[in-house]
């Protein structure tokens, strides 16, 4: 029996939506030191996309995705919304949004795509979308993408995948292009853990993988060159009345943060 109960690699559209209010763990050594809840609960209309400084100011920012196809950011500043920013003109159904980061190294994150087989992504400058560049790697189905980060510590972020069988693999990624396929650690029980984030929560200044259990306890690996050096719980686990939804630096303090969403469910 596969670990993955979903038959395909991609979702077409925008996320399932949640109704209700957003809120962060700001984190410390790889530790939550408090809980904080960021601007109003947010309408079922908008689905949460992902976590990346794509205007360049140095501080994650939040990207939206209505499900008229309007790409839309929350502009953050010491875990606050600044304001809601659209971004370039609403995106055909065809191309799902499904990650965030630095993929070609210029410094400011980028909005990664996927059609079925094909990867495409959004330089992005100031909060907009400067070119759209096909990344020239085609994926098996096997595969499901998991997030976007720099596991190596190369300073560009690589993208991880994670196979039906529980393998988890990355492409370092230069200019924008991969560059080789790498496999990280042994391959992991999906029925038990559920990938749910990439981020540098323990300050080190290269991104950790971030899991949650069926019970609720959120756990890390940090990385170092590629590779899982441990693993670590962080705090204790949390009830099903919360979603994780991604991970940034959306304070500003240089460490990635655990962002979520209060879980009452809208169609």
């Amino acid at each position: 029996m596969s670990h993955f109960s979903n038959p395909s690699n991609i979702v077409r559209g925008p996320r399932q939506s949640t109704v209700g209010q957003v809120h962060y763990w700001p984190i410390s050594n790889g530790q939550r030191s408090a809980g904080i809840d960021i601007h109003n609960p947010v309408g079922g209309e908008w689905a949460f996309q992902g976590i990346g400084d794509v205007n360049g100011d140095g501080t994650d920012d939040i990207i939206w995705q209505n499900f008229n196809g309007q790409v839309h950011y929350w502009s953050m500043s010491n875990g606050q919304r600044t304001e809601g920013i659209d971004i370039h003109n609403p995106v055909d159904g065809k191309w799902t949004l499904i990650g965030v980061g630095d993929i070609n190294g210029d410094g400011t994150d980028d909005i990664i795509w996927q059609d079925v087989n094909e990867l495409h992504y959004w330089s992005m400058s100031n909060g907009q979308r400067t070119e759209g560049i096909d990344i020239n790697s085609t994926i098996d189905g096997d595969w499901f993408f998991r997030g976007v980060g720099d596991v190596n510590g190369d300073g560009t972020d690589d993208i991880i995948w994670q196979n039906f069988n529980g393998q988890v693999h990355y492409w370092p990624m230069s200019n924008g292009q991969r560059t080789g396929g790498i496999d990280i650690h042994n391959p992991v029980d999906g029925l038990e853990w559920s990938f749910s984030g990439v981020g540098d929560v323990n300050g080190d200044g290269t991104d950790d993988i971030i899991w949650q259990n069926f019970n609720g306890q959120v756990h890390y690996w940090p990385m170092s060159n590629g590779q899982r050096t441990g693993g670590i719980d962080i705090h204790n686990p949390v009830g099903g009345e919360w979603i994780l939804l991604g991970v940034g630096d959306i304070n500003g303090d240089g460490t990635d943060d655990i962002v979520w969403q209060e879980n009452r469910l809208s169609i």
